[in-house]
């Protein structure tokens, strides 16, 4: 019989918890596991608060800065597929490394002008040089965030 040893993870953060929509009050509604494949290939299930916004009433999962919403693997194994030449360094098969490549140069110009819009409308200054989660951090955070997979891969 083999006996697998798993790590379980409750993610809480610290800081208040305001909806990126409305900036509202969120309450915590429960929680859901959430799988991620770290960058040595051990796989972790995280415990993840769902909240509710009491002004707009939608729901917002606590993310922790380690994950990409709706990746398996974590923001560090995804970064250094992005950045050339460091695959060797990911426990991922070829094909998962492809698909996440090619997913990365099909949003970038859209999260660029994500960027830019935040950039003019808020008055802030990115830097020039954030780096992929930084990038994805702020899109997740400002709810421009693509959730249908046919929006990721339609052309």
């Amino acid at each position: 019989m083999l006996i697998l040893k798993v790590h379980i993870y409750h993610i809480h953060s610290k800081e208040a918890s305001v909806c990126p929509i409305c900036g509202g009050h969120l309450h915590v509604i429960g929680s859901k596991p959430r799988k991620v494949i770290e960058s040595s290939g051990e796989v972790k299930i995280l415990i993840i608060r769902r909240l509710r916004c009491r002004e707009c009433g939608k729901i917002h999962h606590e993310l922790p800065d380690i994950l990409i919403p709706y990746k398996r693997h974590c923001a560090e194994t995804i970064e250094k597929i992005i950045s050339a030449g460091k695959t060797a360094e990911v426990p991922c098969e070829e094909s998962t490394i492809r698909k996440i490549s090619a997913w990365w140069t099909a949003l970038l110009p859209y999260f660029i002008n994500v960027i830019n819009s935040l950039s003019a409308k808020l008055q802030i200054t990115f830097s020039s040089t954030m780096t992929p989660r930084e990038i994805i951090r702020a899109v997740v955070n400002a709810h421009f965030w693509i959730h249908t997979r046919s929006a990721c891969l339609s052309g």
